[in-house]
């Protein structure tokens, strides 16, 4: 069995992960179901916090405002995966940066997770477009809240998981439409 899973629960909690990919600052915001608290903690934190949250309370269905699938066109070129992403594609600028921390994120949760807390379901939070600079844990407190809210769509035909521990591809969640 795959550790992750593309497929929603619905009767799982929640855990919402702004994930950020900074050496020394907290750049990952994190929150969960049950819980007012917010926090941002750094990334090496925030796989620890995962870690424990999930080893007490079991599977969570996880969203991540991270990049989790990648498309490559025909001639083997990065491209968008859908008409969603005009502008902030998942190639480049910051969502290189978060495609880099859920490969690390993802595979570090998998090697220290025991394998009876599986399938996690997988969400992919995209929260671009914002009108003004935000603290990483109130787009975490975003991810959670709007949850049900945030507009659905499905990578592109061709488009690829970001690890092969992910059975599917993710929902893709925007939380704001672009102006």
């Amino acid at each position: 069995m795959k550790r992750y899973t593309a497929s929603i629960d619905p009767a799982l909690p929640i855990l919402a992960i702004d994930l950020g990919y900074s050496a020394k600052m907290p750049s990952c915001g994190f929150t969960h179901s049950g819980t007012k608290t917010l926090r941002s903690l750094r990334f090496g934190d925030v796989i620890g916090e995962t870690c424990a949250l999930l080893k007490k309370k079991g599977p969570h269905l996880l969203i991540l405002e991270a990049v989790l699938s990648t498309y490559h066109g025909p001639d083997g070129n990065p491209d968008i995966r859908g008409d969603f992403e005009k502008g902030r594609g998942w190639y480049y600028g910051p969502g290189v940066s978060t495609y880099a921390a859920a490969i690390r994120f993802l595979a570090v949760l998998d090697a220290e997770l025991p394998p009876k807390i599986a399938p996690i379901p997988l969400v992919e939070g995209f929260l671009s477009f914002k009108k003004t600079r935000s603290q990483h844990s109130e787009d975490a407190r975003r991810l959670l809240s709007e949850f049900q809210t945030a507009e659905r769509f499905h990578p592109r035909a061709s488009s690829e998981a970001i690890s092969p521990q992910i059975e599917g591809l993710p929902v893709i969640l925007r939380y704001n439409a672009p102006k």
